[in-house]
């Protein structure tokens, strides 16, 4: 009773408040005596020398005695108490384990069904690196159209004479050459003055060779001698560092400059040195005075802005936007078939799955050989139908919710692979994972009505949650398919075991991990729930009273 005492206390304060008037009112009502102080004294004579209707008072007291008792005992001790809450936890933890069952069953299948079943076979169509080409994969040589490959590949041959002869190239070339004239003409490599009488170069940091097979380039359409002619691609430097360095990138170049130190020494080690050696030993010397740090960074400034250059070319384009919302539609109906369909799927298995244990409890009404056994057997699945129909609505919604998320799906697949490029199985796992935090974002924004924050916060940590657990699933679904396949005589059926074998486990494995968060939340709603039932049986004792206070007016 004190426990009960304490919950109501945390509860509701005023309940205090609440007994005291209910002990007042009994009080009130047991002191009082019930009799008008005007007594018509014909009408009591009248009434004691009336006959009695013996049955219709027994009739009447065995009514009054099914409905109330007259007595009652509100002491109640502690071990009363304590075996009433125990009953009552009992009760509460059997419904939940009940539905925890019923849950098991049901997520199986939808694991089965959905993200590997129907999930597997929308996956055939998934691509390494997205169904959009992004400048960072047609450079590793990833391409998600046949028509961006083949454009790369009739890029035509490198021409020197293109690159050389630009009009930009021989503009910058006169001005280097006033600067020069007049001293103050730098060696961005050095940084030293090139003086008037030393051979200089303009270089392209980034080569025009490389610019010219740069896939990136091709994809986005630009000119590859407008690209390599451009301000902080072009620079001066000296005729044997631009000769040395070629069509080789910064890095390599500065690699091989370093590693030129110990030919340096070798050369030096000789006592004699031939012309050729001699010459060699010199440029190898004037190399050395390259500052690494210098040439490196102007390297990083030209490489930023031809790549900045290229993507804000490429990802601002029409044909980029089109690609990127085309295959984001197709993705779109695609997630929503799945879902849809893993529905519909789901609860038809449901529902079959009930019915044929409802048939292994109670049979087939007269047994198999009764000419009724179709007519069941049709009532049966007719039923399984009416239950499928039931849900039209959610498949409409589901299927909205699937589009969305694939939609979304696609376009973060796309982001990513602008950066990184993504495989077949990330592909995958970024659209369960994009469908799970739609839903729990979507239950955020849009709870259904009667739902606090607080539940819808709940319920939304499930759902990611799920998601987390079809990710780790289908990352081990590749090894468990190895596995299966490695076993001669399981290697026919591998697809099949392996959709329901890592299904099954994933199902499970999302059911346990929701019923372990929702254990958190089971206490304080057993607390609520208790509360709830006491308040209701409160309300009537009052209202009870309220009515007795009436009948002592009267």
């Amino acid at each position: 009773m004190y426990f009960l005492f304490k919950i109501y206390r945390w509860k509701k304060m005023n309940r205090k408040e609440r007994f005291k008037n209910r002990k007042k009112r009994l009080e009130k009502i047991k002191n009082t005596t019930v009799i008008n102080d005007d007594v018509d004294e014909r009408l009591v004579q009248e009434f004691l020398t009336s006959k009695v209707d013996s049955q219709r008072i027994e009739e009447s007291c065995k009514t009054l005695n099914e409905h109330y008792i007259f007595k009652y005992n509100i002491d109640v001790s502690k071990e009363e108490a304590q075996e009433l809450l125990n009953q009552f936890k009992e009760k509460f933890t059997q419904e939940k384990f009940d539905k925890l069952i019923s849950d098991c069953k049901k997520e199986v299948i939808t694991s089965i069904v959905t993200p590997f079943g129907l999930g597997k076979v929308i996956a055939v169509y998934d691509k390494v690196g997205g169904n959009v080409d992004t400048v960072h994969n047609v450079r590793d040589g990833i391409y998600a159209t046949e028509d961006a490959k083949k454009t790369y590949e009739n890029r035509g041959d490198y021409n020197t004479h293109e690159y050389h002869s630009h009009q930009h190239y021989r503009d910058i070339n006169k001005t280097n050459s006033k600067l020069k004239e007049s001293g103050e003409l730098k060696d961005y490599m050095t940084g030293n003055t090139i003086e008037r009488y030393e051979k200089s170069d303009l270089d392209h940091i980034i080569s025009a060779k490389e610019i010219h097979d740069d896939a990136g380039r091709v994809l986005a359409n630009k000119d590859g001698a407008d690209l390599a002619n451009t301000n902080t691609n072009l620079k001066a430097t000296s005729s044997t560092s631009n000769r040395s360095k070629k069509a080789d990138s910064m890095s390599d170049f500065i690699s091989r400059k370093d590693e030129n130190l110990k030919e340096i020494e070798v050369l030096k080690s000789k006592d004699i040195l031939s012309h050729q050696e001699k010459n060699r030993v010199k440029k190898l010397e004037e190399l050395q005075k390259i500052d690494n740090e210098k040439a490196l960074k102007a390297d990083k400034d030209a490489r930023e802005a031809y790549n900045k250059n290229i993507n804000k070319t490429y990802y601002t384009s029409q044909e980029f936007v089109k690609n990127t919302v085309t295959t984001g539609a197709s993705e779109g109906v695609k997630m929503g078939m799945q879902q849809a369909l893993g529905l519909v799927m789901t609860e038809f298995f449901t529902a079959l799955f009930d019915e044929i244990l409802d048939i292994y409890k109670n049979g087939y009404s007269n047994g198999f050989g009764d000419d009724k056994f179709f007519t069941i057997l049709k009532e049966r699945l007719k039923r399984i139908a009416l239950k499928i129909k039931d849900k039209w609505k959610n498949v409409a919604t589901i299927f909205k919710d699937g589009f969305l998320s694939g939609f979304i799906s696609n376009l973060v697949t796309t982001v990513i692979n602008a950066f990184v490029t993504t495989g077949k199985r990330v592909v995958r796992i970024i659209r369960e994972g994009i469908c799970s935090l739609f839903k729990a974002v979507k239950l955020l924004l849009f709870p259904p009505k009667g739902m606090s924050f607080e539940d819808a916060m709940h319920e939304a940590k499930k759902l990611i949650a799920s998601g987390l657990i079809i990710s780790l699933g289908i990352i081990a679904e590749e090894y468990i398919d190895k596995l299966i396949r490695g076993t001669g005589a399981l290697s026919p059926f591998a697809d099949i075991l392996t959709t329901v074998f890592v299904g099954a486990i994933t199902g499970l494995a999302v059911t346990m991990v929701v019923y372990h968060i929702d254990k958190k939340k089971n206490n304080k709603e057993m607390i609520n729930t208790l509360i709830s039932q006491t308040d209701k049986k409160l309300d009537n004792v009052e209202k009870l009273l309220a009515e007795l206070e009436l009948i002592r007016v009267m």
